[in-house]
């Protein structure tokens, strides 16, 4: 994060010796000579720390403060003055309009630390709103800690799935789980790339990990591994196994060489189902549910219950695959024939696995067998799946991958590649398009298909946006430094990104800290967000446009957006995906929509880039449509910025047709 501080005083001599102290000390300055030029400073750089004169002509610093308070509530204000203005600067400190005072003359040593305590208290205000936003918002259980595990906040899903204690002041987290797992707690603390297991007094397996990490606190995402409730206490069935005793049951088959089917069956998007048709009815529903397939299974086997919504039964023995195949769906035609309620019908995912075939630890092919089911409940299949172990380590993967991408950026795993475009009317290369990857040291190369969506989903994209176009940034004040001229630098925004409110203050700001041409840029948006998210773009995108940084829907040809719709957007470039392209050069079809596509965007003034050009043939088919500019690995593959200057150079000093293998394009 960037070290900002605006000076103010009314004596140039100050402001030098302020300014030099904490310059050589990495923060970035600047410096007012009153008030009202403060202010005006911060309208176009939004720092972090105002550190003020109290007594100044015109406008004094409890004014400047309390203007700045209501303006600019994130930033901290320091009061630096003689110590017969402290009786005053007092009413300052306590109304919380100032943050600390610092004394004339000053010790160095004490400015220092007292404009790095203000940093500090500043990055926690950021925290603390982003985790209650966080907290507010989210439908999985998270909890604010503290370094010590006191639980700070707590949203409504953790408070349900830990209890009343969660929310009583100075709760402990650790006292909540088993004495033996209390000293995990610590481990999830602070460390974004690993998470911990815990059982709960009640039970309850858990998930514990670190999802945000600021100064003083973390937020710590809760999530069910197995829930081994007592079924006795939830419906009065004592026939139905709980998770321990399903556990015991497990290995006595397996120690008899005996073979079993474990058949997952799992009530599909239940909280949601509860709420339409509330919850008491809910309940009445799910126990009869349950009555119901134990009725339907007790002649084949046993029948546990693990939660509210996930039942396991266990067929001792089966014949072949096909007849537990076969005995599931007499199980659950039992059911489906009658358990219709008037707000809708029941919708089961269904898993299963063969022991010991599939896996002869209970524990593990248990809670395998389970997230497996999950990844069913998740999707759109209506069939059985059996246990595929291979999506199931994917999930682990992915949730590996989850946790690591938290710290990619502080331990500088990311970096940049640039794909070239080239311009077909102009014969020449014509700018590039910046894309972010991901080296992990243990997982190697992370696909961004992989890592964006799980950044998406996480909010991390927004991070990572802002460092992406930070590095973008100053690789054109490179280039232009060095002579090197590109074109247009295209840059992928995020939907999320674009929707922060202070995400145009932010590139209106950095573009002019970098000293960037805004023509030089171009964000690329996805048809999709565009056209989910219209109303709340078009004014955005209209301050982008009038900055002069053009904008290009990305990956048109995905969603069904119309052109006359997308007329009423500043658009300046179309971006045909690169799936449109894939068989355009046997399909008729796909050749005359993507000519179609190219005349309706030029009526409308809209340039085409074509993604995805992997031939020659596919490059001269779109050139003879009429599209501008093409992308793909027939120009080049994305390279590191070496290689893409190499590129250029290359290009510069060859003609078009001698760089692309002699073709005539």
């Amino acid at each position: 994060m960037e070290k900002s501080v605006l000076v103010v005083d009314d004596e140039t001599g100050i402001l030098k010796a302020i300014s030099r102290v904490l310059s050589r000390s990495g923060y970035s300055v600047k410096t007012a000579s009153c008030g009202d030029d403060a202010l005006t400073i911060l309208q176009s750089w939004p720092c972090k720390v105002v550190l003020t004169d109290f007594r100044m002509p015109t406008m004094d610093g409890a004014e400047l403060l309390a203007t700045i308070q209501t303006h600019f509530p994130d930033i901290v204000g320091l009061v630096i003055s003689g110590y017969s203005d402290f009786e005053s600067v007092k009413k300052l400190l306590n109304a919380g309009t100032a943050f600390r005072f610092l004394q004339k003359p000053w010790e160095d040593e004490e400015l220092l630390l007292q404009v790095g305590a203000a940093l500090e208290h500043y990055q926690q205000h950021r925290f603390n709103r982003q985790a209650g936003k966080m907290l507010l918002a989210a439908s999985e259980p998270l909890l604010e800690l503290s370094s010590e595990g006191i639980v700070l906040q707590v949203n409504a899903a953790a408070r349900a799935l830990l209890g009343d204690e969660v929310s009583k002041a100075g709760c402990l987290l650790a006292s909540l789980v088993r004495a033996e797992d209390k000293d995990k707690i610590s481990a999830t603390l602070f460390d974004a790339t690993r998470s911990v297991f815990v059982t709960l007094d009640s039970l309850v397996e858990i998930e514990l990990s670190c999802r945000l990490v600021g100064p003083g606190s973390c937020i710590i995402e809760l999530s069910y591994v197995t829930v081994p409730v007592l079924v006795n206490n939830v419906f009065d069935l004592p026939a139905m196994l709980n998770y321990q005793q399903l556990l015991q049951l497990i290995p006595k088959y397996i120690q008899n060489a005996r073979s079993l089917a474990l058949v997952a069956v799992k009530i599909r998007s239940f909280e949601l189902w509860s709420r339409v048709i509330g919850y008491t009815e809910a309940e009445r529903a799910l126990e009869s549910i349950a009555e119901q397939l134990l009725a339907s299974s007790s002649a084949l086997g046993e029948l546990a219950f693990l939660a509210n919504e996930q039942f396991v039964i266990v067929i001792p023995v089966p014949d072949s695959e096909m007849q537990v195949l076969q005995n599931i769906t007499e199980i659950l035609s039992s059911i489906t024939g009658h358990q219709q309620l008037a707000k809708g019908a029941i919708d089961f995912a269904v898993s299963y696995c063969l022991l010991p075939e599939d896996g002869n630890d209970p524990r593990t092919i248990l809670n395998n067998l389970l997230l497996g089911n999950m990844l069913v409940a998740q999707s759109t299949l209506r069939m059985f799946m059996r246990y595929d172990r291979q999506a199931v380590e994917r999930k682990k993967h992915q949730l590996s991958l989850s946790q690591a991408l938290h710290s990619a950026i502080e331990q500088d795993q990311l970096f940049l590649h640039f794909q070239a475009k080239f311009d077909l009317h102009k014969q020449a290369l014509s700018g590039c398009e910046v894309l972010v990857r991901w080296h992990h040291p243990e997982f190697g190369i992370v696909s961004p298909s992989l890592f964006i969506p799980l950044a998406e989903q996480q909010g991390q994209i927004i991070e990572i946006g802002y460092w992406v176009l930070k590095q973008a940034f100053q690789a054109l004040v490179n280039w232009n430094k060095k002579g090197i001229h590109i074109g247009k630098m295209a840059v992928n925004i995020s939907g999320r990104q674009l929707m922060e409110p202070d995400f145009i203050e932010w590139v209106k700001h950095h573009l002019t800290q970098h000293g960037v041409n805004a023509a030089q840029l171009e964000f690329e948006l996805t048809e999709t967000f565009l056209l989910e998210n219209f109303d709340d773009c078009v004014n955005k995108l209209k301050v982008l446009s009038e900055l002069g940084i053009s904008i290009a829907i990305d990956d048109f040809g995905t969603g069904y957006s119309s052109l006359a719709y997308l007329n009423k957007l500043p658009l300046n470039v179309l971006k045909i995906d690169r799936s449109l392209i894939a068989d355009v050069e046997s399909n008729l079809q796909t050749q005359s929509l993507v000519a179609n596509i190219v005349r309706l965007a030029h009526d409308l003034n809209l340039r085409v880039v074509v993604e995805g050009v992997e031939t020659m043939d596919q490059l001269q088919l779109v050139q003879q449509m009429g599209c501008d500019v093409i992308q793909g690995y027939f120009i080049a593959r994305p390279q590191s910025e070496q290689g893409y200057i190499a590129l250029l150079s290359s290009a510069q000093s060859q003609s078009a047709v001698s760089l692309y293998g002699g073709a005539d394009v």
